[in-house]
């Protein structure tokens, strides 16, 4: 599926849940609209008939007390109240026959008695009848009834209002309610959506990160697949061909390397011999002059030899070769001769060489040869980063831990190699272990060397199941710690410092 896909599908769900949303509370809005509605059209427009024929009674009975007032300052006065009560019943008689459907029963008698009591007054004597107390008494009753049956709509009314407004009360608890409910399910469905899109993208350019990332570094083993959007998938199809097209060029360059090296070695090594054989005198004396020019010469020609060597070692490493192993093999007198090694650099530069041994280390299975060469690489980087004066110390110890990475049980050599220099700056810590890198180091002007002796050292213990580390020990200097797995069989280690420890106290 493309990513145009993923990203409509997310996009449609989210909507329709929103759209769905916003359609229930549009429901709910014309229900409690057509509620609203219902109430102005029935209730109100009932009332307002009612309102209408009590007003017309209502006027009955105020012509009837306006009478009643005329009356009593004179009998002359009939004649103008009965014209007055007949308009009155008119207008009441109008309003019966046009409202006597609609009203209420109770407003309904009431009107139609104040319609017979005008009736009465306007076609008889009106104030004989007006001022009778039997009339009158009747007339307070007549009141009584219409002042109750209006009291009575206008509770009817209230009452229809209130069964409405809970009406609409609950129409919109429920659209609050599924409003809730579906909000709570947008956000599920979101939270859903997210990790979905994530999982089928986010993830596998994580992944693909992380492999273009150890391309980078040169590992060349083959990529996993990464499953995800067809753009994804073509990415880590484009991936995996760059992998193959840079591991072929790789093999290439340690192919090219290799043959280089190798036949660099036979001429340099016939060199090497023929410039011993000039500097012992074979060849006639020397005078002191030609001794140093010599000397010179024999100093580049064992660099070169490092140089070819080292890169004879690497070229080993990479192509997978077995390892040489020897059983019985000493790690003291691997430690001795590698400390040989250098001896003649740790002279030149005025740089002390000691030794501590921890207890006595038990003979192991090893390729001696590239154990001895790890050794002397990093004896060769401590001489370098030191100055004149500045010791070189190595610890020898025996034990039950072994390198931070995961490893197998022990017994463990651990060999700690710790200078006196400027130590390892944090920038350049992550890219130490990396070939061909280097940094000049130190005070005394030493030249950087080609950047393979760390990385050289690494692989060759890492074939061994061992590893050479950088620990996190205090100023002044820089310690490295080597670790060899030995024999299993008839060690029990000694208890050691774990390898983040600093070194013990030195010595004098």
């Amino acid at each position: 599926m493309r990513l145009a896909q993923r990203l409509f599908i997310s996009h449609f769900l989210l909507t329709a849940v929103l759209l769905g949303a916003a359609g229930f509370a549009g429901v709910a809005l014309v229900r409690i609209t057509a509620l609203l509605t219902s109430v102005r059209e029935e209730q109100f427009g009932t009332l307002q008939e009612e309102e209408t024929l009590h007003q017309a009674a209502w006027e009955v009975e105020v012509a009837a007390r306006q009478g009643i007032l005329a009356c009593e300052q004179g009998p002359s006065a009939g004649r103008n109240v009965a014209g007055a009560m007949r308009s009155n019943l008119v207008e009441l008689d109008r309003l019966l026959a046009e409202h006597h459907t609609a009203v209420s029963p109770g407003l309904l008698q009431a009107a139609k008695d104040y319609r017979d009591y005008a009736q009465q007054v306007a076609q008889g004597d009106a104030c004989s009848l007006l001022l009778s107390p039997e009339r009158r008494e009747q007339r307070l009753v007549f009141d009584q009834r219409l002042t109750e049956a209006w009291i009575s709509s206008i509770h009817a009314l209230h009452q229809a209002v209130k069964e409405r407004e809970a009406e609409a009360y609950a129409i919109g608890a429920t659209a609050i309610v599924v409003g809730g409910v579906l909000g709570g399910f947008a956000l599920l469905a979101a939270w859903g959506v997210a990790r979905w899109v994530a999982r089928g993208v986010a993830h596998p350019l994580a992944l693909l990160t992380a492999q273009a990332h150890r391309v980078g570094q040169g590992d060349f083993t083959p990529l996993h697949p990464v499953k995800g959007p067809d753009e994804v998938q073509t990415l880590s199809t484009e991936l995996e061909r760059m992998r193959e097209r840079l591991g072929e060029l790789g093999r290439l360059k340690d192919a090219f390397v290799a043959s280089v090296s190798h036949d660099l070695r036979t001429p340099l090594t016939r060199l090497r011999a023929a410039l011993g054989l000039m500097a012992d005198g074979t060849a006639g004396p020397l005078t002191e002059q030609q001794q140093r020019m010599l000397t010179l010469a024999r100093s580049a020609c064992e660099r070169e030899i490092r140089l070819v060597t080292a890169l004879l070692d690497m070229s080993r490493m990479k192509s997978g070769k077995a390892l040489r192993f020897e059983s019985g093999c000493k790690l003291d007198d691997i430690l001795q001769r590698a400390l040989e090694n250098v001896q003649a650099e740790a002279d030149e530069a005025g740089v002390p060489l000691k030794l501590e041994a921890e207890g006595h280390l038990p003979p192991a299975t090893l390729d001696a040869v590239l154990i001895e060469r790890a050794l002397t690489n990093l004896l060769s980087n401590a001489i370098r980063a030191s100055s004149q004066g500045q010791r070189v110390h190595v610890v020898c110890s025996l034990s039950g831990q072994g390198p931070p990475a995961p490893s197998g049980p022990g017994p463990w050599a651990r060999i700690l190699v710790r200078d006196e220099g400027p130590g390892v700056p944090q920038e350049v810590r992550s890219r130490l272990f990396e070939p061909f890198f280097t940094r000049p180091v130190g005070t005394r002007g030493a030249p950087p060397g080609i950047g393979l002796g760390l990385p050289l050292a690494r692989e060759m213990m890492r074939a061994h199941g061992g590893d050479v580390a950088l620990l996190e020990a205090p100023p002044p200097g820089a310690t490295f710690a080597l670790w060899v797995a030995l024999d299993r069989a008839g060690a029990s280690p000694s208890p050691s410092p774990p390898p983040g420890d600093p070194l013990p106290p030195r010595t004098a």
